[in-house]
C-alpha cells in the first residue's frame, strides 16, 4: 500500500514537472517569438524601398536606352542598368514573399531554414552589385547624362579612354573576388556579418532568438 502511494506521488510529480516544462516553454516560444518578428519587421524596410527605388528606375533606363539609341553608349548603359534594377526588383520580391511566408506557429527547425534562405536571398543583392561592378564606368555614363546632362563620352581624350579601361579591369577584378567572397560557405563570416547590419543582420537576431528555444527544449529532454 505504500509503495503505491509512493508511485502515485511520483507520478502526479512528474505530471506537475511536465505541465510545469510545457508551460515554461511556451512562455519562452511567445517572448522569444515576438523579438524574432520584431527583428524581421525592420528588414522589412529595405526590400521594398529597394523594390520601390529600382522600379522606377529600371523603367527610367529603358526610355534612356530608346530615347538615345544613336549614341551605343547610351543605349548600352541604359540597357545594362534596366537588367540590374529589374534583376534587384525580383529578388526583393523574392525577400519579401520569404518575409511574409514565415509561419512562427511552425516548428523552430522550420522557421530556422526559411530565415536561412531569407539570408541567402539578401546576400543576392550583394551579388548583384558584385557582378554591376565591371559595368561601374557605364553606369557612371548614364547618371551623369540622366542627372546632369552630361555627356561624359563627348569630354573624353585618349588618355581618360585609357582609364576607363583600366578602370573596367580592375572593376572586374574587385568583382570576381566579391563573388567568391560570397557563396554561401561564407555566410556566417565576420566581415559579411558586419556588411549585413542593419539590413540582413536582422536575421541573425532572429536566430539566436529562435537557438535559445531549441536549447531549451533539448535541455528539458535530457
Amino acid at each position: 500500500m505504500e509503495n503505491l502511494d509512493i508511485q502515485n506521488l511520483w507520478k502526479q510529480n512528474e505530471i506537475l514537472l511536465e505541465a510545469n516544462r510545457k508551460l515554461n516553454l511556451t512562455l519562452l516560444k511567445e517572448m522569444k517569438l515576438d523579438k524574432a518578428k520584431s527583428s524581421l519587421f525592420g528588414l522589412l524596410f529595405l526590400p521594398i524601398t529597394t523594390l520601390i527605388f529600382y522600379t522606377i528606375a529600371g523603367f527610367y533606363a529603358m526610355y534612356f536606352a530608346l530615347e538615345y539609341a544613336q549614341f551605343w553608349y547610351f543605349a548600352f548603359s541604359g540597357a545594362v542598368v534596366t537588367f540590374f534594377s529589374f534583376w534587384l526588383v525580383w529578388s526583393s520580391i523574392k525577400q519579401l514573399k520569404l518575409i511574409l511566408s514565415i509561419d512562427y506557429t511552425e516548428a523552430v527547425v522550420k522557421i530556422q531554414e526559411k530565415l536561412a534562405m531569407l539570408k541567402t536571398a539578401i546576400v543576392q543583392n550583394l551579388r548583384i552589385v558584385a557582378w554591376l561592378l565591371p559595368f561601374g564606368p557605364f553606369v557612371g555614363i548614364f547618371f551623369f547624362k540622366a542627372i546632369f546632362n552630361i555627356d561624359l563620352m563627348a569630354l573624353l581624350n585618349f588618355n581618360i579612354i585609357i582609364s576607363f579601361g583600366i578602370t573596367t579591369i580592375i572593376l572586374e577584378a574587385v568583382s570576381l573576388v566579391l563573388l567568391r567572397g560570397l557563396q554561401q560557405k561564407r555566410f556566417n563570416e565576420k566581415w559579411l556579418n558586419w556588411l549585413l547590419c542593419g539590413n540582413g543582420s536582422q536575421i541573425d537576431d532572429a536566430l539566436r532568438y529562435l537557438k535559445t528555444i531549441e536549447d531549451f527544449q533539448t535541455e528539458t529532454l535530457k
